[in-house]
């Protein structure tokens, strides 16, 4: 049986890490609340840590039920993540999503596909849209978009 809360905390850590890594683009008083969030984040991770060496929490392993859709699902988000910079935001999240869909879905066909692929374009058209035209909040361009 795995210890749970090992994991957990480690896992932690790792995100306040990667998130303390990306604190240079702040202003000087926009830093102060994602500091103050990592800092809470990584002393977390640590009392979990503690948790996992004094009174552990024992689960059974969870890998076999992971699935081939699962692992395509965080193989794509993984790529959506790589890409966005380079591609652009509106071009690759409208493959992924509807690479995502076309994983998940029950029938693969051309009918299915293509509805996918509208309801990945207009999903992805309407959040790019809310995003930079009412919130001023403005995604990745690359090369194609």
């Amino acid at each position: 049986m795995l210890n749970s809360d090992f994991y957990g905390g480690i896992v932690m850590l790792g995100f306040a890490a990667l998130f303390w890594s990306q604190l240079e683009e702040f202003t000087k008083f926009g830093i102060m609340f994602p500091e103050v969030i990592i800092i809470i984040l990584a002393i977390l991770g640590v009392i979990i840590l503690v948790k996992s060496k004094i009174k552990p929490q024992r689960v059974k392993s969870f890998v076999k039920e992971i699935n081939k859709p699962m692992i395509g699902t965080m193989a794509l988000s993984i790529v959506w993540i790589g890409l966005a910079n380079y591609i652009g935001f509106f071009v690759i999240s409208v493959v992924s999503m509807w690479a995502i869909q076309w994983l998940l879905s029950a029938e693969r066909n051309l009918k299915s596909a293509v509805v996918s692929l509208a309801v990945s374009i207009i999903s992805v058209s309407f959040i790019y849209f809310v995003f930079t035209k009412y919130l001023y909040i403005f995604f990745p361009s690359g090369l194609l978009f």
